[in-house]
């Protein structure tokens, strides 16, 4: 399943087009699709993620320009169609800077625990951060791909055909290892991008319906989150937050049931009300 960019559904209901956090990929969206099959879903590789080449500029990965190009795959693809844009983690900041940006076709945002709290807001300095990535990418490794798997099994409560092909589109074998298909590079980029142009530039440009599903663990973040929150309802006027209780950061993939539902339950509400 090699090609960048992938699709569930039927083409002719409504979209959801997804956007993948830092060293994910398109394919991670997989699980979750199969709950939405009332829907069009479509997602693709970021630059240097998955299977599409990273990009040789560090400026590249701003996401004022990221966005140009998810804008560019999204008309490829959907045409002139309307779609509801979701993206989780730093796919949620990106979401909110294409909002902003870009609105003719875009009939609401969600944002999967992302796009309301930075590294900022958690005392974590930039030097920090890049410091963590790179030792991030140093340090996974794996002397095969038995083992690779074998550690995935373990740190989800479940495995399926999905999440194997999610997995896998993460990494890539380098001199017998099982390395991250996310280069240093890439990472530092994007985090320095994102820092430069931070999402407060933007979040107030948002016009359209925007839902923010949240993650509960850890419960000692409890507080930074209801102020994030608290902070988001004052820069986007037409809000709705939910949290998914018992759900980490990747909540899509610890509740894709859930995720789902509050998703479809959303995007039904809002349709009606058109």
């Amino acid at each position: 399943m090699n090609q960048e960019i992938y699709q569930w559904g039927n083409p002719y209901n409504p979209s959801l087009v997804f956007l993948h956090g830092l060293g994910s990929s398109g394919l991670a969206f997989g699980e979750l699709a199969t709950y939405l099959s009332e829907y069009h879903v479509i997602s693709f590789d970021l630059p240097g993620h998955g299977y599409r080449p990273m990009l040789e500029e560090e400026e590249e990965y701003l996401p004022s320009h990221l966005i140009q190009i998810i804008e560019e795959i999204i008309s490829a693809n959907l045409k002139s169609k309307p779609f509801y844009l979701i993206g989780h983690s730093f796919g949620a900041d990106l979401a909110i800077h294409y909002g902003a940006k870009y609105s003719h076709q875009l009939k609401g945002i969600v944002l999967l625990d992302g796009g309301y709290m930075s590294g900022k807001d958690l005392g974590v300095t930039l030097e920090k951060e890049l410091k963590d990535v790179a030792n991030f990418c140093k340090d996974v490794r794996f002397p095969s791909w038995e083992e690779f798997f074998n550690s995935e099994k373990e740190e989800l409560s479940r495995w399926s055909k999905e999440l194997k092909v999610a997995s896998k589109a993460q990494v890539k074998e380098i001199n017998g290892e099982i390395r991250l298909t996310l280069s240093q590079f890439t990472a530092q980029a994007m985090i320095k991008g994102i820092n430069f142009q931070p999402v407060d530039q933007v979040v107030s440009m948002l016009k359209c319906p925007t839902l923010l599903l949240h993650a509960t663990v850890p419960a000692e973040l409890e507080t930074k989150r209801k102020n994030c929150i608290q902070s988001l309802h004052t820069k986007i006027e037409n809000l709705d937050v939910e949290s998914i209780v018992g759900a980490g950061h990747d909540i899509f993939r610890d509740a894709p049931e859930i995720v789902a539902e509050r998703l479809t339950f959303w995007c039904k509400s809002g349709m009606e009300a058109e």
